[in-house]
């Protein structure tokens, strides 16, 4: 797709994208994303988008495309191009779903409740690309059921949101049953909160290791806790603190847990007590090892 030639950071995002490690690419995106949409955003857009391209995932890469379509610094020359790829896309994936097997309810509530990950993995892909609505009945069935994954439930949850189902759903999550009604919730990384967090923390640390450990931290919190968060608009300076030092901590291999004088300096500056900063510390780290 490229043909100019590269900066050496460009092709060092040619070569991820090559070697299809996704927790490094994204790594990668996170550090240079903002220097290289200025350096060169045609090639870095295009990096990005074949990544997920030779996965073969036509909805992430619609995802990623429809992401710097909607952003507000994109120059005619990149919308242009964002435009013919999409509409390359939606035609190849429009294709593929002609060709592809059609799965019976009764096929699909066999590999949901199966237990086998490849299984409720090839369900979840075949329902990610339908009309969820004609699926109403099994997901909500396979959404109150204390035997499933919640983090399958998740994805479910994603797609019942994406498409706007207009009804209220209940869920089980540990122990308890909620009652949700999609169409009034937005996706994790879309919330107000969520994005206040994220940018307090890459404003306050310099230090480009920590700020992705603990913008990774609370990705995997918002994704793991959905629909709640852990985050909101009340907390958002304390929430950037305590991730920021779980990052600092996960860096230090000599530090198991967070320093006494650390959490005696987050309470004070927040005037909640250290028990309190200790149980949310808990509770975070319990969620992201579910």
């Amino acid at each position: 797709m490229i043909n100019k030639k590269l900066s050496p950071l460009l092709l060092e995002m040619e070569e991820l994208v090559n070697k299809q490690d996704e927790e490094e690419f994204l790594f990668f995106i996170n550090n240079y994303q903002e220097e290289l949409l200025k350096e060169d955003p045609v090639s870095f857009i295009s990096f990005h988008v074949d990544f997920y391209a030779l996965k073969d995932d036509i909805n992430k890469t619609l995802e990623v495309v429809n992401y710097y379509k909607n952003a507000p610094y994109i120059s005619m020359e990149v919308e242009d191009m964002l435009n013919e790829l999409k509409n390359k896309l939606e035609r190849y994936r429009d294709s593929q779903n002609k060709g592809q097997k059609t799965k019976s309810n009764d096929e699909l509530e066999k590999e949901l409740f199966s237990n086998n990950e490849n299984a409720i993995a090839s369900s979840l892909t075949y329902l990610s690309k339908q009309n969820i609505r004609m699926y109403i009945p099994l997901l909500k069935k396979f959404l109150i059921s204390s035997d499933v994954v919640y983090k399958y439930k998740t994805l479910v949850l994603f797609m019942l949101v994406e498409q706007k189902i207009d009804e209220e759903i209940d869920v089980y999550k540990d122990g308890l049953i909620y009652t949700i009604t999609p169409s009034l919730l937005e996706l994790p990384f879309d919330t107000y909160e969520y994005q206040l967090c994220k940018e307090e923390i890459e404003k306050t640390s310099d230090d480009n290791s920590i700020k992705n450990i603990a913008v990774e931290l609370l990705n995997t919190v918002q994704i793991k806790e959905y629909p709640s968060s852990f985050v909101d608009m009340d907390n958002i300076q304390l929430m950037k603190d305590i991730f920021i030092q779980m990052a600092i901590s996960y860096l230090d291999p000599t530090k198991k847990d967070m320093d006494e004088k650390v959490i005696r300096s987050i309470s004070t500056k927040h005037a909640i007590t250290s028990e309190s900063v200790k149980e949310i510390i808990q509770e975070l780290n319990e969620a992201i090892i579910k």
